[in-house]
């Protein structure tokens, strides 16, 4: 078959078209999605000091969030670490219309409630679609070489704390201090040991298993009845997952059987203290507090010494630190600081009132053009998705939420319909 000459360009022009696409194919940057074939790594080759340490932050689409992220990265800025962080939205909307560049996504993300478990249908917000996620990918950058800061957005960051993590020699995860052990939302994690590299899979495993299947609970929880309540938290998990490490032996007593135990949103299950679970999850915890240890170190900005305690890990010459307060802090503020967790402010009002009080409240973010650009690297770049509709001065545009979000600071669709009690109370421990 022959083709006359205009059948034969317009066949050359869509081959040309075709191998154009081809091209583009090979430079796709998987629209942002750290899900993309080595999108996660590349992202951090991109984002990681000369140390190959980056701060990953993972936020909402609601008003409220936008503002309390947008104030974050400027306290990031003041410390010259927004250019090392992974800024994680809940989705490619979200990054496209409310954040400034750069910022990805997970198609991984939850979308909605995966079970129906009494955590799930009580409780659901957006903070649930991130629990696994975030566990994932810190485990997951770990595994690459990389060492993770992984922070809550309702922080303030006043110092450096990366050479002060560095001094911590001998432990592989350095979490914040917390009434009941360690709190989830300041926990930093390098490469170290195979039992280290264990404690962050398994506290990932425990979330995902319990957020999408609460009907494995009575295989665990000899006397858990259903509906289960499954608890998902990622801050109880991470604790028991620590108590595991250390001990050696695998529990889910602190974080699993207590929650079916009798409390306000689970009233039919038996009273925890009448249960041969609580004893045995008491001695546990004694046993793990044996071995703890003390060490000191130099705070790097002001040169003081301090103390801190370490968790040694079973069969390992490694362990989980408790970071002291001058690194990771609670309420109240003081500068000399590194990074203070607004956990005991409760509420989007009572954190803005204290940002305010120490004047560090930037809910609009850093001022046109003022954002961290990212190190130029050798290394295979990848970009977040194109940054379209934002507000001037990289914050939300006009205090607006994501399409699907609440605007004017309410809650996203979907948000939780009671205060979530699922972890231990979040008070100062001085």
């Amino acid at each position: 078959m022959r083709l006359s000459l205009a059948q034969g360009l317009a066949l050359r022009s869509l081959c040309l078209s075709c191998m154009s696409s081809i091209v583009r194919g090979a430079d796709f940057d998987g629209l942002g999605d750290l899900e993309a074939p080595g999108a996660l790594a590349a992202a951090a080759r991109l984002l990681a000091n000369t140390h190959n340490e980056l701060v990953v932050l993972a936020t909402g689409p609601d008003a409220t969030s936008i503002q309390m992220v947008n104030n974050t990265l400027v306290s990031l800025e003041g410390v010259g670490l927004r250019r090392h962080t992974l800024l994680l939205a809940d989705s490619w909307t979200t990054c496209r219309a409310l954040l400034a560049p750069p910022c990805w996504w997970s198609s991984r993300t939850l979308r909605k409630p995966p079970s129906d478990s009494r955590t799930m249908t009580m409780f659901w917000d957006w903070r649930f679609r991130f629990y696994f996620i975030k566990k994932l990918y810190i485990a997951s950058l770990v595994r690459h070489g990389f060492a993770v800061l992984q922070a809550d957005t309702d922080t303030v960051w006043v110092h450096d704390p990366f050479p002060m993590l560095r001094a911590m020699q001998g432990s592989s995860i350095i979490a914040m201090k917390d009434t009941a052990l360690a709190n989830a939302g300041v926990v930093y994690a390098r490469p170290g040991s195979a039992a280290a590299q264990r404690l962050l899979d398994d506290v990932a495993w425990r979330v995902q298993l319990f957020q999408n299947w609460p009907e494995v609970v009575p295989e665990i929880v000899p006397f858990a009845k259903p509906p289960y309540y499954a608890n998902s938290d990622d801050q109880t998990l991470l604790n028991d997952a620590i108590v595991s490490a250390v001990t050696g032996n695998r529990t889910f007593l602190g974080s699993t059987a207590r929650y079916e135990a009798k409390n306000r949103y689970n009233p039919d299950g038996p009273a925890w203290d009448s249960t041969a679970e609580s004893h045995i999850w008491r001695r546990q915890l004694s046993k793990m507090y044996k071995r703890q240890r003390s060490r000191t170190v130099t705070v790097p900005w002001d040169s003081r010494s301090t103390r801190y305690a370490i968790l040694p890990l079973h069969g390992a010459n490694d362990s989980v630190a408790l970071a002291p307060r001058a690194l990771f802090a609670h309420l109240p503020y003081d500068p000399r600081n590194a990074v203070t967790h607004l956990t005991a402010a409760r509420g989007f009002k009572a954190k803005v009132s204290t940002l305010q009080k120490i004047g560090m409240w930037n809910p609009n973010g850093l001022p046109k053009g003022a954002e961290g650009t990212p190190p130029a690297s050798s290394d295979e770049h990848h970009k977040g998705p194109t940054r379209k509709g934002a507000g001037a001065k990289g914050g939300a545009a006009k205090g607006g939420a994501a399409k699907g979000g609440a605007a004017k600071g309410g809650a996203a669709k979907g948000g939780a319909k009671k205060r979530w009690s699922g972890r231990p109370s979040d008070a100062p421990e001085e």
